[in-house]
């Protein structure tokens, strides 16, 4: 049955053929091997026969060697169809093109001026085409390889990961990715980005570009600050980062400038040697351009014995300011307590450790907050690294009080008693007040590209809070607004009057000792030349010639500082611009002014940079990888200058 429908169909088909054969053909016979033929042909082609729904096939046009006149030869990328590219601007315009009347409507339209040139002028052009093409086919593709190479090691090191992601995460994601969008083909060219080896390597060459980039700029003779400290890493060997700070172009620079390996045990002269031998004998820096150096004051900086600030002193000729970190000196100020407050806040440590130090305490902790719907689920460890904030330790137990006294009298810990005591929960509330505060004033003085002027406003009207604080608790009706949980507690609670005026007067004498020891911290006469050079802060609030004249500036600077508060134009850059780009931009003009400026506003007032960069290097050094020498990560991760890829890319010309 099957065969002879088959068999009926294929008769159709030729008596078709034949209908079409006879009318195309003018002496009206048909030749019975050509229907053979066409009947062959059209059932290979289509498994069903629609002659209504045939449509014209439209045949690619071919290029043609006279189209060289017009100034086009037929290009050479592995196009479906012949494609016509122009010898004078390298285009390459579609098959349909293929025609002479488009090909010299392009020739007239954008190269008028070649319509008059011969054939042999086409034919030179057509060499020069052909040379580039062969050149690009055999180093494109090595070339975009190649920086292809150095952008993953370059992402590589900035996230922090492991060189071996590159190997095992990102290339098979590119190719997976690759494959799926667009072909088998097109991935294949992603097999000659590198692996982890190569990675390694190109982060090596990335850092030593970078040096040389930054070092270069510093061997200008430009004038630089720098900040250091030191830190122990998870290896338990002692590093020593060092960032700098100079003007460049419109604005100051920070960048990171070397990392020193400590062996132990070693004394103040020796790390003074070792930052000699990078600075001066690597790098060729010349210490009477350093014009500030701030660190920590811990006994290994600043100590009697360890020298390593006098000894950079004396090799600046006291050019240059030492400044003890703002955030440390906050720190310590902060640690004065009192006795009474010291007892909540060590039992409030012995709490945190008590659950966090046991996995299956925190795990049951964890569910029971989850099951009764609490806006947090875990305490935070407790330290006294200065950078950790004891205000946000101190706020989530205060916020999970209930529950964690819930879970210690199920767990039987004689810790449960002391949430039972009022006035322990009330201080508590202060505790957390209070450290949450100083926080907030530690946050303020990180960042970068921060001016000393910011820093001494924030301490200053800090000190001044603490007054009015403490005017506020000595008056016959005390406020509690700048404390919002203690205030909370004390009216959603029933607090004896008695045990509140207790604790108003120990808190009382917590902001007395946290302003004296503030004012300790911070001297006034350390600040005497900010408010001597007041000017550089606001150099358009001295508009007469009166107020000027009590600055104690030389006649010159005087006047320069007269015609500076006087142009209206400078003074909507200095609203604007940061400050130290305002001084940078009127260096010219006002050079005198300028100078001074920079001076005053280059040395840095902190080490959070170094606190970032010792962060960073835990990413890097884990514990799987505490062998790890991070020395070219680090530069890589924590430069501030952008990689130069051209000069990279022309250091090697093919991948490794």
């Amino acid at each position: 049955m099957d065969h002879f429908f088959i068999k009926r169909k294929r008769n159709s088909e030729v008596k078709y053929t034949e209908a079409c054969s006879s009318s195309s053909v003018e002496s009206g016979i048909v030749n019975s091997d050509n229907i053979e033929k066409n009947t062959d042909s059209s059932l290979q082609t289509s498994s069903s026969f629609e002659p209504h729904f045939k449509k014209k096939k439209v045949s690619a046009r071919r290029y043609n060697e006279d189209y060289l006149k017009y100034g086009f030869i037929k290009c050479e990328k592995p196009f479906e169809n012949d494609r016509p590219q122009c010898v004078i601007c390298n285009n390459i315009l579609a098959n349909e093109s293929l025609k002479p009347s488009k090909l010299k409507r392009h020739l007239e339209t954008q190269h008028a001026e070649l319509i008059d040139k011969p054939l042999e002028y086409f034919q030179r052009k057509k060499k020069d085409v052909k040379l580039s093409t062969q050149f690009l086919s055999s180093s494109t593709v090595s070339e975009k390889a190649l920086l292809s190479s150095y952008l993953v090691a370059y992402r590589v090191a900035k996230e922090k990961i492991a060189n071996t992601a590159a190997e095992k995460i990102i290339l098979p994601a590119c190719l997976d990715m690759v494959r799926t969008i667009f072909d088998d083909k097109s991935a294949d060219k992603l097999k000659s980005i590198p692996n982890d080896n190569t990675v390694s390597l190109r982060i090596c060459t990335i850092a030593e570009h970078l040096e040389t980039m930054l070092i270069t700029r510093l061997q200008s003779g430009i004038d630089f600050a720098i900040q250091l400290d030191e830190s122990t890493d998870i290896g338990s060997c002692t590093t020593l980062l060092v960032y700098v700070r100079y003007a460049w172009q419109d604005d100051f620079m920070e960048d990171f400038l070397c990392f020193l390996n400590l062996t132990s045990h070693l004394s103040g002269l020796d790390i003074f040697t070792e930052l000699e031998r990078h600075i001066v004998g690597q790098y060729k820096l010349n210490w009477k351009n350093c014009k500030g150096i701030t660190s920590d004051g811990t006994a290994t900086i600043t100590g009697k014995h360890s020298r390593v600030i006098k000894k950079l002193l004396e090799v600046t000729n006291n050019g240059a300011v030492w400044n003890h970190c703002f955030i440390h000196r906050e720190g310590l100020a902060s640690r004065e307590i009192p006795q009474s407050l010291m007892e909540v806040l060590k039992n409030a440590v012995k709490v945190v450790n008590f659950i966090k130090g046991s996995s299956l305490n925190s795990r049951l902790l964890e569910t029971f907050c989850s099951e009764i719907g609490t806006n947090h689920t875990h305490l935070l460890y407790h330290t006294k690294v200065r950078w950790l904030s004891q205000g946000k330790i101190l706020s989530r137990v205060y916020e999970l009080r209930n529950e964690i006294h819930f879970f210690l009298i199920e767990k039987k810990s004689h810790l449960a008693n002391i949430f039972e005591d009022d006035t322990w929960v009330t201080k508590l509330a202060y505790l957390t007040d209070i450290f949450s505060i100083l926080n907030e004033l530690s946050l303020k003085l990180q960042g970068k590209n921060s001016d000393v002027f910011q820093h001494v406003d924030c301490i200053q009207g800090f000190r001044k809070t603490l007054l009015l604080w403490q005017v506020r608790l000595k008056s016959n009706r005390p406020s509690y607004y700048m404390f919002p949980r203690f205030l909370q507690h004390i009216e959603e609670n029933i607090i004896n009057e008695n045990i509140l005026k207790e604790i108003k007067l120990e808190i009382l004498l917590h902001l007395t000792s946290l302003s004296q020891t503030f004012n300790h911290f911070f001297p006034e006469e350390k600040f005497e030349t900010l408010r001597e050079n007041s000017w550089v802060k606001d150099p358009f609030a001295f508009r007469n010639p009166e107020s000027i004249i009590e600055l104690n500036l030389v006649p010159e600077e005087e006047n320069e500082l007269l015609q500076l508060s006087s142009s209206y134009t400078l003074k909507n850059d200095y609203e604007t611009l940061s400050l130290s780009a305002f001084w940078i931009k009127v260096k010219e003009d006002f050079p005198l002014l300028s100078r001074k400026s920079v001076l005053l506003l280059l040395p840095f007032t902190t080490t959070s940079l170094c606190e970032l960069g010792f962060s960073i290097l835990t990413q890097f050094k884990t514990k799987e990888r505490n062998g790890l020498n991070g020395a070219a990560a680090m530069r890589v991760a924590l430069s501030s200058c952008v990689p130069d890829w051209n000069e990279l890319m022309n250091r090697q010309a093919h991948p490794s």
